[in-house]
């Protein structure tokens, strides 16, 4: 099988099955074993292709007598990477990205496909010129959606939120690569230490400036490059998740709840500071990622860590009184992490961000039964969407006055006005994150 053929079938996968990027690509370069210059080409069409998604399809649109969601998947799939290749890859020729696209459709559909994908492509590279982005001046909603790869409504509301300059400012933080954060296991090795056997090896690290325990890779290595990551000293979370658990404050000998835990990198933070007098508890509904919890504690070395099959919106029913601190990091609409999930920005819908809050809050509420008296409860999403954070804080609150708030960054080393932590992008150069810290009284 071809790199074209792996990357169209990976493709199909992420936008019909709603794989998750990251993975489908990981378990793709396993399988294959590729050579440099192949896995280098078939990342590029997929990352590439995701990235691009919404340019490609506004080509689509005005070249195709058929809409969008009337067309086959595949072919959709097809003429993506085709266009891609034809429109943002500049090494490619444009007659080897009709030819190969049309041998796919070929392969993958029937001749009537590849004679409709053969006359889309063409069609697009004849009318080249029509498709030059907007300037920000004559369609600034446009413009920033297609220059930054952002759905319209998202660039709308960010503009609302906080003006065009801001926006801009956001939608190039979501641009950047992401940098390899990595968490030292401090129960095993010191972060000092960590990053003394990675520069050793000439790797590009450097300490995170708020995280005590992170580490960036300014370049992205393969992780089997990595051994710290095999052998349990290190793990990877994202540096403004790592706040987290430093607000949450875990003390030992407690006995503390992460309700809403997989994959387990707060759950395993947690447990390392905690200490192994403490017992943290990994909850989720599906049992199969409370084995992906019970794995990565495992591997991290961390006994103190329980897991409990539980749904976190009635948890407060079956475990009154019971936890000295409890973490919520609520289901949410993922807004501060979109540099990182490229598949995952056009999945987002602005029904989410009405939906969501009413399950934040049913969460909250019931992982809020489980503190005991004097006890801490943590709430934190990662994104910057008011109506999923301060607002359901502040709801909560309301109907529940025996917790008050305490100043979220009197924990961690990044200061933030007003008790909350809200980390916004373009301004704390940190992926958004909301961390509310609640204290029950006596």
């Amino acid at each position: 099988m071809n790199v074209r053929e792996l990357a169209c079938q990976s493709l199909f996968t992420v936008c019909q099955d709603k794989g998750y990027s990251n993975i489908v690509v990981s378990h793709t370069l396993q399988k294959y074993k590729l050579v440099d210059r192949d896995r280098r080409f078939y990342t590029e069409l997929v990352y590439g292709t995701l990235r691009h998604l919404n340019y490609l399809d506004w080509i689509i649109d005005a070249v195709s007598t058929r809409k969008i969601m009337k067309l086959d998947p595949i072919c959709l799939v097809i003429l993506r990477m085709g266009l891609y290749q034809i429109f943002c890859l500049t090494k490619v020729p444009e007659s080897a990205a009709c030819n190969e696209s049309v041998k796919l459709a070929t392969r993958f559909g029937n001749k009537g496909m590849a004679k409709f994908v053969n006359g889309i492509l063409r069609n697009g590279i004849r009318r080249r010129m029509e498709f030059t982005i907007p300037t920000l001046e004559d369609n600034t909603i446009l413009h920033l959606s297609l220059t930054y790869h952002q759905q319209q409504w998202l660039i709308k509301k960010w503009i609302a939120d906080y003006g065009t300059e801001e926006t801009i400012a956001l939608c190039r933080y979501f641009e950047t690569i992401p940098r390899l954060c990595l968490r030292a296991n401090t129960t095993k090795i010191s972060r000092d230490e960590l990053l003394h056997n990675l520069q050793q090896r000439n790797m590009d690290a450097e300490i995170a400036p708020y995280a005590p325990e992170g580490i960036y890779l300014n370049a992205i290595p393969s992780i089997h490059d990595i051994p710290e990551l095999q052998q349990g000293l290190a793990f990877i979370q994202d540096e403004s998740s790592m706040l987290v658990a430093h607000v949450l404050d875990p003390k030992p000998n407690e006995v503390i709840f992460d309700v809403c835990a997989a994959p387990g990198g707060k759950t395993t933070h947690i447990a390392a500071l905690a200490g192994d007098t403490s017992i943290v508890y990994g909850c989720d509904i599906y049992d199969h990622k409370l084995q992906l919890i019970e794995k990565n504690a495992n591997h991290l070395g961390l006994s103190n860590v329980r897991v409990l099959l539980q749904d976190a919106a009635t948890i407060g029913e079956m475990y009154a009184n019971r936890a000295d601190r409890v973490l919520v990091d609520a289901p949410c609409s993922g807004l501060g992490v979109l540099k990182r999930k490229l598949d995952l920005r056009w999945r987002k819908k602005t029904m989410d961000l009405k939906r969501l809050p009413v399950l934040q809050l049913t969460i909250l509420e019931s992982a809020s039964k489980c503190v005991k008296s004097g006890g801490i409860l943590v709430y934190s999403t990662c994104t910057m969407n008011d109506d999923e954070n301060v607002h359901v804080v502040e709801t909560f609150l309301k109907r529940h006055p025996e917790f008050k708030p305490e100043k979220a960054s009197d924990y961690c080393s990044i200061y933030k006005e007003g008790p909350y932590i809200q980390l916004l992008p373009q301004v704390d150069n940190l992926d958004g994150f909301f961390i509310a810290r609640l204290r029950r009284g006596e």
